[in-house]
């Protein structure tokens, strides 16, 4: 906190001051207004004349700014810019209230839209997931032919030619051993 003293111009002491940081300028003016012929002096350096002077001027500049403001801002004048202000409030209410309800209702839509194409995705598969049955059903079914037809094939009598009776083709000797084999495996449990 720096030290403001005023002396007399003789060296007695008048005034004996500390004061803090932010009131100094202030205290350093009242003390040139009220005393403007003693020397003042600031941590014991005494205040030099030019700056006496710059100090008065910049304090009677700061107190008429000070007062053409006041007299400029007239209560009409703060009651008309408190409305505008409180018009320009209520406005950003209303386009705040507008805003949200825009992204209340883009966020619902974004979710219809979510839910339909996975409805869409959805029915996708379940038509994939019936064709696959459908084809291994058919696959199924022509496997059961093809072993038929085999079977029916190899059991077959050989044709006859010119009446005489041929002998019976061994080759499907094989294919009826397989095929008594497979059935007796399957029926043996039952013949106890």
């Amino acid at each position: 906190m720096p030290r403001i003293v005023v002396t007399s111009v003789s060296g007695e002491l008048l005034r004996n001051l500390w004061v803090p940081n932010a009131e100094l300028v202030r205290r350093v003016v009242e003390m040139i207004e009220s005393m403007p012929d003693h020397p003042l002096y600031i941590d014991g350096e005494e205040l030099p004349p030019e700056q006496r002077a710059s100090l008065l001027y910049q304090a009677t500049e700061v107190r008429d700014a000070s007062s053409r403001l006041t007299r400029d801002l007239a209560p009409a004048d703060v009651k008309e810019a408190l409305g505008v202000l409180a018009m320009g409030l209520e406005e950003m209410r209303r386009d705040c209230s507008e805003l949200r309800r825009l992204h209340i209702h883009s966020a619902r839509e974004f979710g219809l839209l979510v839910q339909a194409q996975n409805r869409v995705v959805l029915e996708e598969g379940i038509r994939a997931r019936s064709l696959l049955h459908q084809s291994l059903d058919d696959i199924d079914a022509i496997d059961r032919a093809v072993t038929v037809a085999k079977v029916k094939r190899s059991l077959e009598p050989p044709p006859s030619a010119g009446g005489r009776t041929l002998m019976m083709d061994t080759s499907n000797d094989g294919v009826m051993n397989r095929v008594n084999n497979l059935w007796q495996g399957r029926h043996e449990g039952r013949k106890k």
